[in-house]
């Protein structure tokens, strides 16, 4: 399989076109969710409210060379408190771990009639897990085409004590 390696001189290229490139590897489709996920947190796809863009990745990658990702999803009642819910479940980071997270990176994909509240409000429980120290980037990209009570929410961990965190990761 040929190495495909996103850099800033590339980062303009056809999102589709790497997507079905993504598609049509040997990973397993999660991963392929995890590796699109990032991917949409620095290839725009939409207007960016909160742009996040290689120097944030940069920045959080700088905590440690392995990362692991989760993505939620959900549309109802206080969307944006139950995507990033779904996006830390399915990192499969428990969230007494959190804390020994040195960088997050976190993008919301949202209508553009949410309340940037309903943002403010999913943002407290990483506040509330996180180490006060913790590198939290977090950024938002508005989508008129989803609902107005949906979120996305992708988020990356990186910067995990090896011996504390990679221990009790309970892999799914």
């Amino acid at each position: 399989m040929e190495i495909f390696e996103v850099t800033e001189s590339n980062a303009n290229i056809d999102k589709k076109e790497l997507y079905t490139y993504i598609d049509n590897t040997e990973f397993s489709n999660e991963i392929k969710e995890s590796i699109k996920g990032m991917l949409g947190v620095v290839l725009s796809s939409g207007d960016n409210d909160i742009n996040l863009d290689f120097d944030d990745l940069k920045v959080i990658m700088s905590h440690g060379s392995k990362a692991f990702s989760g993505i939620g999803e959900y549309e109802g009642k206080n969307s944006a408190t139950q995507a990033i819910k779904l996006s830390i479940e399915n990192s499969s980071l428990d969230y007494s771990l959190m804390d020994k997270i040195s960088g997050m990176l976190i993008h919301f994909v949202v209508h553009p009639d949410l309340p940037i509240m309903e943002i403010a409000e999913a943002m407290e429980i990483i506040d509330e897990n996180a180490h006060d120290e913790s590198d939290i980037i977090w950024g938002t990209t508005t989508d008129k085409s989803v609902s107005a009570n949906y979120v996305k929410a992708t988020i990356l961990f990186t910067g995990y004590e090896k011996d504390t965190v990679a221990n009790n990761i309970e892999y799914k």
